[in-house]
């Protein structure tokens, strides 16, 4: 999946905790077949685009439950998990929520809709 060194694939979980934003990208093998190397670029690319790369971490993750949605990425803090994703979704992601705080809710998984739905009203 690109230049990314698979010993640095690590549980979504053990990111939880930082407080600088983080696009953890699912590298299990169920996101791998559904295009996870295209939202990796298009992600590195967004991020690029916007001036982000040096403050936004990208992380490989290994499955994050999201098999039948793949590709996943959760966005840290916060937890917000993105599925069914593809370089332009990717691309909208890190546009509208890494940069301008707006999450793009037809992308996330739909319990964290549901929950921000809530938050929100």
């Amino acid at each position: 999946m690109g230049k990314h060194d698979p010993a640095d694939v690590v549980k979504v979980e053990k990111l939880l905790g930082q407080a600088t934003p983080c696009l953890a990208i699912c590298a299990g093998k169920d996101c791998a077949r559904a295009g996870a190397k295209h939202v990796i670029r298009a992600v590195h690319a967004a991020l690029a685009e916007s001036e982000l790369a040096d403050s936004v971490a990208v992380r490989l993750t290994k499955c994050q439950d999201y098999c039948d949605d793949g590709p996943a990425l959760t966005l840290l803090p916060g937890a917000y998990p993105y599925v069914a994703l593809d370089a332009d979704s990717a691309r909208k992601l890190v546009n509208e929520h890494v940069r301008n705080g707006r999450p793009v809710l037809e992308q996330l998984h739909k319990r964290a809709r549901r929950k921000l739905k809530r938050q929100l009203a």
